[in-house]
């Protein structure tokens, strides 16, 4: 069955099954398919007799996918997860499989026919962004399941995408919106500093001396607290790469306090940094730079989407791009 397919109609019977609206226009306003939202309650219908589940309410957030907790007929917690299709989220569960718990979620069962998991059940299951932390302990934390994910040995090769040809896919696409969006620009860009960003995406990959399989999303709405786990924590909803592990660091590193409303001062940064790279035993400026290179595409993804304006547009992603520029030089990078 073609999940994509507009003509598919969700089957009589499928139960109370919805998609809250905060998904479904996250999923929209990222140019997701509507039609995949329609197959959303015969997708949940069928997991469910698969695996023989009782559904609970969904979630209310999520970016490309649907979750909801359920309960088996054995009695057991666990997380029905259906992920829209695309290529990002294809390898997320021989990614949980090949971290197996360590630092991660475990994965209980898939459907690859229907992009459907079925996880173990997080608690209490809040996230590291909904705690009042400083940022040390913030970046602690994080670090922490980094090195865990970090210390499983895991080849390169399939199904994991190489870092390297998906840095440079992200390279072609930002050099053509450099080209295509910044003469016309709304706002004053640092076309240098975007050329830079796109340089680095071309390079760091293939300089790596540190590889194993990166959780690609690393950001703190994707680490749950779990009171059984070893470290109090474990990550979630990898979009799994392999190679240079310091490509994960960035949205941990940026997405700490009020990040969204302020820019820190560029030695606090680098102070950052310092700390994530002592957890992790990474190059602190490889991280810098990563943070350089990933917080340029994230610039011209969002110009890209017209938001060009606002601290969550594209200005507030360049400000942000060129404070980790200048923490990275005072490392040295």
């Amino acid at each position: 069955m073609d999940l994509l397919d507009a003509s598919f109609v969700p089957v009589v019977g499928a139960g109370p099954v919805s998609v809250p609206t905060a998904v479904r226009q996250a999923l929209i306003d990222d140019g997701g398919d509507p039609a995949w939202l329609a197959a959303v309650p015969a997708l949940a219908a069928r997991a469910a007799e698969r695996w023989d589940l009782v559904l609970d309410a969904p979630f209310d957030t999520g970016m490309a996918g649907w979750t909801a907790a359920a309960t088996t007929g054995a009695g057991v917690e666990v997380v029905l997860k259906l992920s829209y299709p695309h290529l990002e989220a294809r390898d997320e569960a021989a990614g949980l499989v090949a971290w197996h718990g360590s630092g991660a979620v475990e994965v209980l069962a898939a459907d690859a026919e229907d992009w459907a998991l079925l996880l173990a059940r997080l608690r209490p299951g809040s996230t590291l962004r909904d705690e009042a932390r400083p940022p040390d302990e913030h970046l602690a934390v994080g670090a922490v399941l980094l090195a865990r994910m970090a210390a499983v040995p895991v080849p390169a090769g399939e199904p994991f995408q190489d870092l390297v040809q998906v840095a440079d896919r992200l390279a072609v696409i930002a050099a053509e919106r450099i080209e295509r969006l910044l003469p016309a620009a709304p706002i004053p860009v640092d076309v240098g500093l975007c050329r830079e960003g796109v340089d680095l995406l071309r390079t760091l990959p293939g300089e790596a001396t540190v590889r194993g399989l990166a959780h690609g999303d690393f950001n703190p709405g994707n680490i749950l607290r779990h009171d059984a786990a070893a470290d109090g924590w474990l990550a979630i909803d990898p979009k799994p790469v392999h190679g240079d592990l310091a490509w994960d660091p960035w949205p941990l590193l940026t997405q700490v306090g009020d990040w969204a409303d302020v820019v820190p001062d560029p030695a606090e940064l680098a102070d950052r940094i310092r700390l994530v790279a002592d957890g992790t035993g990474l190059d602190a400026a490889r991280i810098g730079a990563w943070c350089v290179a990933r917080g340029v595409e994230c610039v011209l993804w969002t110009a890209d989407r017209g938001r060009w304006t606002g601290f969550r547009g594209a200005d507030g992603d360049l400000a942000r791009t060129g404070a980790w520029a200048e923490a990275t030089r005072l490392l040295g990078g």
